[in-house]
Parts: C-alpha cells; sequence; structure tokens
C-alpha cells in the first residue's frame, strides 16, 4: 500500500498538486487526469522519490516500481527482444522475444525499433515496465499513440500482468477506462 498525505508541490509559486491525499492499494487500478501541465507526471514523480514534496508525506512501505515514461526512452539500433534484453537484464534472447507477440506485431519483433511506428514503441515501452512482477506500476500515458484497438489490448495486458498490484496510470480523460477504483483530477488550479 502507498500512502500521499496532504501532499503539496508547487513551481514557481503555483501548486500542481495541492494537498492531495490518496491511498493505493494492492490489486486496484487508479488514473490521474488533467491538462497537460496539471502535475500528472509530477505526482508520478513524487511517488517515485524522484521528486521531493514541499509539504505532507509519501509513504511507500517498501513498494518496489515498474514505471513507463512519457518517453518510449527505448534503445534505437535494437529490436524490441534486444530493448527487454538489455533494460531488464533478461539473460536470454528467446524469454525476452515470447514477452512480446501479445502486444506487438510478429513481422514487428525484429525490426530495430528505431523502425517502428509509435504506437508500436509505445507498446514495447509498456511491456518492459509490466514483464516484471512489482507492488505497483506507475504508466504516464500508456495508450499515446494507440488506436482503440491497441488501446483494449494494452489495458487488457496491464490488468492480467499486474493482478494484485497497485497501478495509476496519468491518462487523458477520454482514455479512462469504465472500472478504474479511484480517478484524480488535477486542474492546474
Amino acid at each position: 500500500m502507498i500512502e500521499l498525505r496532504s501532499v503539496t508541490k508547487t513551481y514557481g509559486g503555483a501548486a500542481c498538486i495541492h494537498k492531495l491525499s490518496l491511498t493505493l492499494e494492492p490489486g486496484g487500478l487508479y488514473c490521474v487526469t488533467g491538462p497537460s501541465g496539471s502535475g500528472k507526471t509530477t505526482l508520478l514523480r513524487l511517488i517515485m522519490g524522484l521528486e521531493k514534496p514541499d509539504s505532507g508525506e509519501i509513504i511507500t512501505n517498501g513498494a518496489d516500481f515498474g514505471v513507463m515514461f512519457q518517453e518510449d526512452r527505448l534503445l534505437e539500433g535494437f529490436d524490441a527482444a534486444d530493448n527487454l534484453r538489455l533494460a531488464l537484464g533478461i539473460k536470454s534472447r528467446p524469454a525476452a522475444r515470447r514477452e512480446l507477440p501479445e502486444l506487438l506485431e510478429e513481422d514487428a519483433l525484429d525490426k530495430p525499433v528505431g523502425k517502428l511506428s509509435g504506437g508500436q514503441r509505445r507498446r514495447i515501452a509498456l511491456v518492459r515496465a509490466m514483464v516484471l512482477r512489482r507492488s505497483c506500476y506507475l504508466l504516464d500515458e500508456p495508450f499515446a499513440g494507440l488506436d482503440a484497438e491497441s488501446a483494449a489490448r494494452a489495458l487488457e495486458y496491464i490488468r492480467r500482468m499486474a493482478r494484485g498490484s497497485a497501478v495509476l496510470m496519468a491518462l487523458h480523460e477520454k482514455d479512462i477506462p469504465a472500472d478504474v477504483r479511484r480517478v484524480i483530477r488535477l486542474n492546474n488550479q
């Protein structure tokens, strides 16, 4: 369980997150939404410990995180399996490759990721975030660049891979699944 207790974060004197209290429980699917610049990514960075709140408390209780950043952060000259293998320390290339076909087309598996579409790259980044068992997954715009069918497959993949773990996704309002446990709406105020 991860707890945020009255967390505030400001930039340039303006609060992007103001006295936010939130509990992320195991098995829960949570979403944070709001306009660009409202603090969605900042909230994820605070939970990961990459930024410190101005006030309030974040208790992670020893959580380990699977993280999908807003940028894909892939190695351009390597294919999808090698990106997983190198980033996650998977020793076997065939083992890394087996993780991908659920979200990536067969003909894309052996191409350098620099030659793939934005949606394909996004799905590789999602697999990289989800493939190792973690107690909490923080996913920044996991459906960006995906068509409706690919986004639906990605959501089912997230649900299956994260079973029993907390998931917090930063999403646009239109992408919020119907069955989320809680939606946190940030609004630049």
